[in-house]
């Protein structure tokens, strides 16, 4: 596993599976170890709380370690594991 040296962090936005509609960004975030930084809801940028809830067409901004993008973009396409909502 390549670690990043810098231990440097980087703002993207993360194409999400519809997998992820209807569960809470608390969830999201311990699943795949990043930090929701804001949501683009129908074009308007909100800061969500942990109780917020995944929209259809959310736009799901995060900061992550630059050396996990790999394994954030795979856990966000792939969903939330099974059995847990």
């Amino acid at each position: 596993l390549w670690r990043d040296p810098s231990g440097g962090v980087q703002l993207a936005e993360v194409p999400t599976s519809d997998a992820w509609v209807g569960h809470k960004v608390s969830r999201l975030q311990e699943e795949t170890g990043v930090r929701v930084a804001f949501i683009t809801r129908l074009g308007e940028a909100i800061l969500p709380t942990s109780q917020t809830v995944l929209q259809e067409g959310d736009l799901v901004h995060v900061m992550m370690r630059t050396d996990e993008v790999g394994q954030v973009e795979a856990a966000f396409s792939d969903g939330p594991e099974e059995g847990h909502r």
